[in-house]
C-alpha cells in the first residue's frame, strides 16, 4: 500500500512538470507603447541617439534628435532635444524636468546611483559633461545632477559598468573617432582615470558589452566606425576584448559568419547566458561606403553638373534604401565563433537606446533608416517550449525513479534492527559498498561540473580527482584499521575514543549542520541545470528528488542506498562512454585531428607548474586536492560508513580500492566529455543555445538536443539519480550520526527498535528540511549566502581531519590542545580567506597541517588526564 501511494505521489509530481515546466527558451520580440502615443509632432518622429536607461524599475530614455521638418537630402537640418520621458504605469510619461541642454548620442549605464550620460553632442558640437538621471518615487519626477565632467569632450562611445567601475570606451572627438579608454568609480566621487588607449583603429559608433570568458570577465568592443574629419570613413568588422583580471587588450579578430566579415556599426549588444553576446542588427559598410563616396566626391566635383549628377545619385539610393540589418548575431566567448542567432520580421534600430531590465533587453527608438527614426520600443525576452522533452523521455524517466522506490521497498522489509538500517547488517558486498562509495562522491554536481569545467577551461583540475586515489593507501591503512578495531557507527565515536565527548560531539554537529546545506545545494544546482534543458521547473525537480530520496532512505535504510548507487553508478559511466562514442561520430573531425586542435587552443594542460599558490597550478590542485580527499575519505560519515558495512578491514579496503579504480577511467571519461564538447560546439556554434545561463548545464543540454529519445531521458534520469545517491547518503548519514553521537548517550535505556524509528523520524525530518531550504533558495535568489555558508563551514573540515591526525599519529595530544588548536585553525583559514589570494582547494591543506601542529603544541602546553588509548 506505502509503495502504490509513493508511485501515485510520484507521477502526480511528473505530470505537473509537463503543466508548468520552464522549458526550451527562444527568442521573442514584445512591442511596447512607442512614442507616436505622445500628441507632439516630434515624438511621432522618434528619436536617434537617447540618452537613458533603468533606474528603480522605471525606464528612462532623454534628448536625442531627428529630423522634423524633412530629410537631410532634402534640405530639413537635424534638430537636437532635452526632453525626458520616463515609463511608467505601461506608458511614456513627459517629464517637467530637462537636461541641461539638448543632447544626443552620449555613452550611457544604469547604476545604483542612477543612469549615468557620458559626452554626447548637440547643435553646438561635441560636449564633456556628464549628467546623472534618476526617478524619485517621492515625488514621482525625474531629478538630473551634473557631475564630474569628461577630460576630453566625446560623442558616439559605448559605456560598461563592471565591478564597481564605469567605463568608457571609445567615441568621436572634433577631430574624429578615438582610442580613448576611461573609468570611474561607481561612487563618482572621484576623477576620470585616462587608462590606456585601446589597439587598433580609432571607433565610434561601436557596440560594448561585458560577459565571462574562459579564465575572466572581460569588455567586449564590436564594430563601429572609424572616421577621421574630411576624410572617407572605414566601417569596422573587428572586434576586441579588455580582460578586466589582467587589465590587457586583445584584438581578438572579425565578426566572421560564413567566411564572410561583418561591419556592425550602431548595433545594440548584451550579454546572454553565461557565455554569450547577442548583437541586434547594425549597419553595414556596403551602401555607407556608396553614400559617404559619393559625397565626398561632390564635394570636390568642380563643376555644377557633377555635383547635381553625384547629388541625384546619392538621393536615389537614400529614397530607396531598404533599411538596415534585421538579424541578430551571437558570439560565444569560450569557443570564439560568430553564428546568426535569429533574423526578425521587424527592422532593428540603429543607434537607439538599448539597456537590461531584468532578462529582458530593451531597445528604444533609434534609426532603421539613413535619416529615418522610429518611435517604437521593443522589449526582446525568452519564449517557453514545455514540450521540449518530450513524452518518451519523461516516461524514461519515470521508470527509472519508479525502480529506486521499489529499491528502497524491497529492503524495506529487511530492516529490522539499526544495524540493518545503519551498516547493511554485514549483507551488503565490498564491490557494492565500493560503487557506493564512487556514487556518493560524483553527485550530479560533479556529473555535470567536470565536463562543464573541461569545456570552459581546460583539464587543470584533473590532479584534484588523481589526489583521491593518491590519498587510498594512507586511508587503507591508517583510518580504516582504527575504525574497524574500535566497532564504531560513526567516524565521530574515534574522536570520543581517543579525546573526550566534546571532540566527538563538536565534530558530530559540524558533520550534521554541512550536511544539511550540502542536501539543499545539491538539491538546487542540478535543478537549475536541469530546468534549462528538460521542460521541468527548479522546483518540480527538487520535490521529485526529495521526496523520493526521503522515501526510499526512510524505509531502505543503507541497503536501498547502497543498490540504488550501483544503478546510478552503471547509468552515467555507461551514458558517458555512449555520450563520448556518439560526440566522435557526429563530428568531422578524426579523433588526432582533433586532440591537435584542442591542443592547440590550451584545452589540456592537465598540470601548471608554476610555483603560484593563487591560481589552480598542480602544487594547489594535487596537493590541496590530497587534504580534502584524506577529509573526505577518512572522517566525512557519508563515506565512512560504507567501510563499516564491511565485517573486516579487508573487505573495507576493497570497498575503498574499488573507488580509487573506478576515479581514474571516469575522471578521463568526464574531462574529455568537455573537451568533446568544446570541439562539437565551436564547429556547430548554432547548437549551443545562448539562453544557456548555467554552464553546469552545457551537458544536459548536449545529452537532450543531440542523443537519441530515450537515451537522453535515461541519462537525465541518471543525474537525477546521481543527486539523490548524494543525497540519500546524506540522509541516512545523518540520522546515524544524531541516534548514535547524541539520541544514544541521552536515552540509552530506549531499545533498539525504539532507535530504529528515531532514526527514520530523523530522515524524514532532514530531508524535508533539505527541501525546503533547496526551494527557499530557488525563489529567493540568495544563494552567494549559502556560497558563504558553505565556505565558513568549510573552515572546520580541514580541522577536522587534522583533529583526526593528531589521535592517531600521536600519543601526547590532548582533548584540551586540539581543541585550541581546532579553533585558532579555524580562525586562521578564515584569515586566509577573506585577506589572501590563497586558492580555495588550499584551505583543507592549511586547515589539517595548522590545527595538526597547533593542537600539538598547545596539548604540550596544557597537558590534562581527558588524553586516551596512549
Amino acid at each position: 500500500m506505502k509503495m502504490k501511494n509513493s508511485i501515485c505521489l510520484l507521477i502526480c509530481i511528473l505530470s505537473i512538470s509537463f503543466t508548468f515546466g520552464q522549458g526550451a527558451k527562444k527568442l521573442q520580440v514584445e512591442e511596447l507603447q512607442g512614442f507616436s502615443k505622445l500628441k507632439t509632432k516630434h515624438s511621432s518622429l522618434g528619436y536617434a541617439g537617447m540618452l537613458g536607461g533603468v533606474y528603480n524599475d522605471i525606464y528612462i530614455a532623454a534628448g536625442g534628435a531627428n529630423f522634423p521638418d524633412g530629410m537631410p537630402w532634402e534640405g530639413g537640418d537635424k534638430k537636437w532635444y532635452d526632453h525626458i520621458y520616463y515609463y511608467k504605469d505601461q506608458q511614456w510619461n513627459l517629464s517637467k524636468v530637462k537636461l541641461p541642454v539638448p543632447l544626443a548620442y552620449a555613452g550611457c549605464v544604469s547604476t545604483e546611483k542612477g543612469v549615468v550620460c557620458i559626452g554626447g553632442d548637440n547643435s553646438k558640437g561635441i560636449v564633456n559633461q556628464v549628467l546623472i538621471l534618476k526617478y524619485n518615487n517621492v515625488l514621482e519626477e525625474i531629478t538630473v545632477e551634473e557631475i564630474q565632467q569628461l577630460p576630453e569632450p566625446l560623442a558616439y562611445a559605448t559605456a560598461v559598468h563592471v565591478e564597481g567601475y564605469i567605463y568608457l570606451i571609445g567615441g568621436k572627438n572634433p577631430s574624429g573617432s578615438t582610442n580613448s579608454f576611461y573609468r570611474i568609480d561607481d561612487r563618482l566621487e572621484g576623477e576620470w582615470e585616462k587608462l590606456k588607449d585601446f589597439p587598433g583603429p580609432p571607433r565610434a559608433v561601436h557596440s560594448a558589452v561585458v560577459q565571462e570568458s574562459s579564465f575572466s570577465k572581460k569588455i567586449y568592443v564590436i564594430g563601429g566606425r572609424n572616421e577621421r574629419k574630411g576624410k572617407k570613413s572605414k566601417g569596422l568588422s573587428s572586434f576586441l576584448s579588455y580582460d578586466l583580471k589582467d587589465e590587457v587588450w586583445k584584438e581578438e579578430g572579425d565578426v566572421v559568419i560564413d567566411g564572410d566579415k561583418k561591419v556592425l556599426m550602431g548595433a545594440a549588444a548584451e550579454a546572454k547566458g553565461s557565455m554569450h553576446v547577442l548583437v541586434y542588427g547594425g549597419s553595414d559598410e556596403r551602401l555607407f561606403d556608396q553614400l559617404e563616396q559619393l559625397y565626398l566626391d561632390e564635394i570636390a566635383a568642380d563643376q555644377d553638373t557633377v555635383k547635381l549628377d553625384l547629388s541625384n545619385r546619392r538621393k536615389e539610393i537614400l529614397r530607396n534604401h531598404p533599411g538596415f540589418q534585421k538579424e541578430i548575431l551571437a558570439f560565444n566567448t569560450i569557443t570564439g565563433k560568430w553564428f546568426i542567432y535569429d533574423s526578425l520580421q521587424v527592422q532593428i534600430p540603429v543607434t537607439a537606446l538599448s539597456f537590461k531590465m531584468n532578462d529582458d533587453f530593451m531597445i528604444v527608438s533609434g534609426e532603421v533608416a539613413p535619416g529615418v527614426r522610429t518611435p517604437k520600443v521593443y522589449k526582446f525576452g525568452d519564449q517557453t517550449d514545455i514540450n521540449r522533452f518530450g513524452w518518451l523521455n519523461y516516461t524514461v524517466l519515470a521508470l527509472y525513479l519508479m525502480i529506486s522506490l521499489v529499491i528502497g521497498f524491497y529492503f524495506s522489509n529487511k530492516q529490522k534492527s539499526t544495524d540493518d538500517y545503519f551498516v547493511g547488517g554485514g549483507r551488503i558486498p565490498w564491490w557494492a559498498s565500493g560503487l557506493s562509495v564512487f556514487g556518493t562522491l560524483l553527485s550530479a554536481i560533479t556529473f555535470m561540473a567536470i565536463p562543464a569545467k573541461a569545456f570552459i577551461t581546460d583539464w587543470s583540475y584533473f590532479f584534484l580527482n588523481m589526489a583521491a586515489i593518491a590519498i587510498t593507501p594512507l586511508i587503507a591503512f591508517l583510518f580504516i584499521p582504527y575504525f574497524n578495531r574500535l566497532k564504531i557507527a560513526t567516524a565521530y565515536e574515534f574522536l570520543e575514543d581517543r579525546f573526550n565527548y566534546l571532540a566527538r560531539a563538536f565534530g558530530s554537529l559540524s558533520f550534521i549542520l554541512f550536511q544539511l546545506g550540502r542536501i539543499g545545494i545539491v538539491l538546487l544546482l542540478p535543478s537549475l541545470a536541469i530546468s534549462i534543458v528538460t521542460g521541468i521547473s527548479v522546483e518540480v525537480s527538487i520535490l521529485i528528488m526529495g521526496i523520493i530520496c526521503i522515501i526510499y532512505t526512510t524505509f531502505g535504510g543503507i541497503e536501498a542506498v547502497i543498490w540504488t548507487d550501483v544503478l546510478q553508478v552503471i547509468v552515467l559511466l555507461g551514458g558517458s562512454v555512449v555520450a563520448v562514442i556518439w560526440i566522435l561520430q557526429h563530428t568531422d573531425i578524426p579523433v588526432s585531428e582533433m586532440i591537435s586542435y584542442a591542443e592547440s587552443k590550451h584545452k589540456f594542460n592537465p598540470a601548471n607548474m608554476d610555483f603560484n599558490f593563487t591560481d589552480t597550478t598542480f602544487w594547489v590542485v594535487f596537493i590541496g586536492g590530497l587534504a580534502s580527499a584524506m577529509v573526505t575519505q577518512g572522517t566525512d560519515q557519508t563515506i565512512v560508513q560504507r567501510y563499516l558495512t564491511s565485517s573486516d578491514v579487508k573487505d573495507s579496503q576493497k570497498t575503498l580500492y574499488t573507488n580509487a579504480v573506478l576515479t581514474l577511467p571516469a575522471t578521463i571519461i568526464f574531462f574529455s566529455i568537455g573537451t568533446l564538447l568544446f570541439i562539437f560546439y565551436k564547429e556547430m556554434p548554432e547548437k549551443l543555445s545562448p539562453v544557456i545561463s548555467n554552464n553546469d548545464s552545457i551537458f544536459p543540454w548536449y545529452i537532450v538536443n543531440e542523443l537519441p529519445v530515450g537515451i537522453s531521458g535515461l541519462l537525465i534520469a541518471g543525474i537525477f539519480s546521481a543527486a539523490m545517491s548524494s543525497i540519500s547518503s546524506s540522509l541516512n548519514s545523518v540520522s546515524t550520526a544524531f541516534c548514535n553521537d547524541f539520541y544514544k548517550r541521552y536515552n540509552p535505556a530506549k531499545g533498539d527498535m525504539k532507535l530504529l524509528k528515531v532514526a527514520r523520524l530523523v530522515t524524514v525530518i532532514t530531508g524535508v528540511i533539505g527541501v525546503v531550504l533547496a526551494l527557499w533558495m530557488a525563489n529567493s535568489g540568495i544563494k552567494s549566502l549559502w556560497d558563504q555558508f558553505y565556505t565558513f563551514l568549510g573552515l572546520f573540515t580541514g580541522g577536522l581531519g587534522g583533529m583526526f591526525l593528531l589521535g592517531m599519529l600521536t600519543k601526547k595530544a590532548n582533548a584540551t590542545g586540539t581543541l585550541i588548536g581546532l579553533a585558532l585553525s579555524a580562525i586562521l583559514i578564515w584569515y586566509i580567506s577573506v585577506y589572501t589570494e590563497i586558492n580555495f582547494l588550499m584551505y583543507s591543506l592549511l586547515g589539517v597541517v595548522s590545527c595538526f601542529v597547533l593542537g600539538y603544541i598547545f596539548s604540550l602546553i596544557f597537558k590534562d588526564n581527558t588524553t586516551k588509548n596512549e
